[in-house]
């Protein structure tokens, strides 16, 4: 997203007369005007303001308003930005008037308006630039887009650095697996997440699969590592209580307390690049890459055939977790939809869904015992660790 203001002139007839033009040639559109008495001919308002005058020179208001591709705003919302930028630089109660324009390849917008109020005095505009890239910033999570400088940092940013992600990622070479395994928890624990199984999604995306289990009678959570080249399991099951992460009641009140905060920012962020990704994704790894890109992960809950029934999306910036129907305008449908219309037949095989076999008494006693043994040799490395640094002192 890009605002400009440009440099203000004596009349607004100028600005009025090109975009008019632009309407007659089929080039611009009128999407809102606002204190207009017709709006079909706005330079009789302006032109009435204009001659109120007392002192001010230079009295048109031009600013324009150039949306990325990536930030997925619809005109709507577009309308609703134009309008809380004018009520931010003090233009909220001015007559105005917006153009859309499609005259250079891709949609932007203008608006123009008088610097004069109707009583003749002139609209404070002190460090007016300034003002303007502080509500771009206030208002960039409201809206979902990103503050660039046009199009060729757009061109610059298509590299590779775009697939980075900003978090952590369990790693099986660096060893200490249950060091590993308990800053990941920690880091997830900072999270917005409404259910035990979004707090399982998340832990996924960090390498980590959480199961619930019951040992000794008493239901507890195990959580084992996982491989990031096979993506399976490479960790022997390490039971809760041989961590030092919350306990499963401790987690439950994390959830409790999520669910009191509204998040309404963050939510209308993850819906933006959403329909962002919906639009443009050409297959299932194209859709996972667009959000990818701004730091959000997107977790698919399908049937036996691979019918897509639940999206969860994990927005790793604001460190929030929603499931598509916590967000307005999204829902599974659409992208079950676009797995069936827009992306490839391949997106659409699906591996026959086989039900977990249930593990006996004596395996899970196994699993138990293997668990137990890992965390003996954990805790033993480290007394040794602290006795050879005792040593050297």
């Amino acid at each position: 997203m890009v605002v400009k203001i440009n440099a203000p002139t004596p009349h607004c007839s100028t600005s009025l007369q090109y975009n008019e033009r632009k309407v007659e040639e089929g080039k611009a559109a009128v999407v809102c005007s606002q204190g207009l008495d017709n709006p079909e001919k706005p330079l009789e308002t302006f032109e009435r303001y204009e001659r109120g005058s007392r002192r001010c020179e230079k009295m048109s208001f031009h600013m324009s308003i150039n949306p990325s591709v990536t930030d997925g705003m619809s005109q709507e919302q577009i309308v609703s930005f134009a309008r809380e930028m004018m009520e931010g630089l003090g233009y909220g109660n001015q007559p105005f008037i917006i153009y859309r324009h499609n005259d250079i390849g891709r949609e932007h917008y203008h608006i123009v308006s008088v610097r004069v109020d109707k009583d003749g005095r002139k609209i404070p505009d002190h460090q007016e630039h300034r003002r303007c890239q502080e509500l771009m910033k206030e208002l960039a999570p409201k809206y979902g887009f990103t503050i660039g400088k046009g199009e060729k940092k757009e061109k610059k940013d298509k590299g590779p650095k775009d697939e980075r992600v900003d978090y952590p990622r369990f790693d099986p070479e660096k060893g200490d697996y249950m060091k590993q395994i308990e800053a990941l928890v920690e880091l997830a624990m900072k999270y917005h997440f409404t259910t035990g199984e979004q707090y399982k999604m998340l832990m996924k995306q960090f390498g980590v699969v959480v199961e619930e289990q019951m040992i000794r009678r008493k239901p507890m959570l195990v959580y084992y590592g996982v491989d990031p080249k096979t993506g399976r399991k490479c960790t022997a099951p390490i039971p809760e209580k041989d961590l030092n992460v919350p306990a499963m009641e401790e987690i439950r009140k994390h959830i409790e307390d999520c669910k009191k905060e509204k998040r309404d920012k963050e939510k209308q962020r993850v819906a933006n690049l959403a329909r962002i990704a919906l639009k443009n994704g050409t297959s299932e790894l194209h859709t996972r890459r667009i959000l990818r890109k701004k730091n959000i992960g997107i977790v698919f809950s399908r049937t036996k055939e691979g019918k897509i029934f639940g999206v969860t999306f994990i927005d790793h910036q604001t460190r929030c977790v929603f499931k598509s129907s916590e967000l307005k305008g999204i829902t599974a449908g659409q992208f079950e939809e676009a797995r069936m219309t827009k992306w490839p037949p391949e997106d659409r095989e699906w591996k026959v869904w086989e039900e977990p076999r249930q593990k006996t008494a004596a395996e899970e006693a196994a699993e138990s015992l293997v668990a137990a043994m890992a965390a003996e040799r954990s805790r033993r490395h480290e007394d040794e660790e602290i006795m050879r640094r005792g040593r050297h002192r």
